[in-house]
């Protein structure tokens, strides 16, 4: 299984440094972004890493590429980019969790 990231330019050096190689900058992708997730869906990708700015950007073929998921992989999770979490974002492994488990794991 591999890993893939979509996100902003120091993001995506950053994980190229620690060895992730399918990596897309999105300011490079913009238009090619169904096709790109697609290509990731048929790879052998286990999971997908999205910064929560551009998840913002592409929410809505986030969705719509979750929807031609078979099975569970590939996970898609958003993660914070170089300049950190967004303040009102909820935790995307435990909303993942929730959805898996049917429901929310107390801390």
């Amino acid at each position: 299984m591999e890993i893939a990231l979509i996100g902003d330019r120091h993001t995506v050096y950053g994980f190229r440094l620690a060895g992730i190689r399918k990596t897309f900058l999105m300011e490079e992708i913009s238009q090619d972004i169904r096709e790109i997730l697609k290509g990731l869906f048929s790879d052998k990708v286990g999971i997908i890493l999205v910064t929560e700015k551009v998840a913002e950007e592409i929410g809505n073929i986030l969705e719509e590429a979750g929807r031609l998921r078979k099975g569970i992989m590939p996970i898609i999770l958003e993660i914070p980019d170089s300049s950190g979490p967004l303040p009102e974002k909820i935790d995307p492994m435990r909303g993942l969790i929730k959805r898996t488990v049917g429901f929310e794991i107390a801390q």
